[in-house]
């Protein structure tokens, strides 16, 4: 059984999850503009929703995903961790770019194991096509915007299904 702190912080999870879900597929819809201060503290919110949102859902599931979730959720977390606040182009390193890559691989090793313990399988559906989204942009440049709306369905469905945890 969880404790109780545990299980308030999963509550508190699961809603983040399902504002950062919510407001990360309108944000799709948003029009990017460099230095914009509302539109760098939009990203800050869902960043820190996804952050309170995956800890949540690894909280859930620690149990069932085993060492190799556990080392999944530090790899995603440390990812995003990373990417939380002003984006960052330092030393010829676009940082938010290799945060994000980090956090969604991080992400798709999780959801592997959380296909395989029968669980969110819906999240990490998601989570693996947001993956595969993010690896085609480079070709595909509009698939950016299908890895956000994947990403942003993925939380919010995770917190719809935690939030009566």
């Amino acid at each position: 059984m969880i404790a109780t702190p545990a299980v308030g912080l999963m509550r508190f999870g699961a809603w983040a999850a399902m504002a950062a879900g919510a407001l990360r597929i309108a944000s799709t819809f948003i029009p990017y503009e460099a230095n914009s201060a509302p539109l760098e503290t939009l990203y800050a919110i869902i960043d820190l929703g996804l952050v309170f949102g995956l800890i949540a859902i690894y909280l859930s599931a620690a149990d069932i995903v085993g060492r190799i979730g556990l080392l999944a959720f530090i790899v995603a977390l440390s990812g995003l961790a990373s990417i939380v606040g002003p984006d960052v182009f330092q030393f010829g390193i676009d940082f938010y770019r290799v945060g994000a890559l980090i956090f969604v691989a991080g992400l798709a090793v999780l959801a592997v194991q959380l296909l395989r313990a029968k669980t969110l399988r819906a999240t990490a559906t998601l989570w693996l096509a947001t993956l595969a989204a993010s690896l085609a942009t480079p070709v595909f440049p509009q698939a950016f915007l299908a890895a956000g709306l994947a990403l942003g369905a993925s939380f919010l469905l995770a917190g719809l299904s935690l939030r009566t945890v």
